[in-house]
């Protein structure tokens, strides 16, 4: 038996249907609804407030002093980056 007959042999056979406990049973696509907010994947609108919260609670000024020392390191690593581009290309026009 080949592969790809081994593989049509598994598309024709018949199989039992399998009922999760998420399906309602025979046939049904519909799922369950979960009562428990926890195990939702996506959180009722009443964890909103604390999203809002969470995000009046980042401390602003030590982000904007994270973000000017970062930008801070990328202009130095630039400046760098162009006084040896300047030195090879000294060093080149001597060659």
């Amino acid at each position: 038996m080949t592969a790809s007959h081994s593989f049509a042999a598994l598309l024709s056979e018949e199989k039992p249907e399998v009922i999760t406990p998420l399906d309602l049973g025979e046939g049904s696509l519909d799922l369950k609804i979960e009562e428990d907010k926890e195990a939702c994947a996506f959180p009722p609108v009443q964890f909103v407030p604390d999203t809002i919260t969470w995000f009046k609670d980042i401390d602003w000024d030590l982000q904007r002093e994270r973000a000017r020392a970062g930008v801070n390191n990328c202009g130095l690593v630039l400046a760098v980056i162009g006084t040896k581009l300047n030195d090879l290309g000294l060093w080149l026009s001597k060659v």
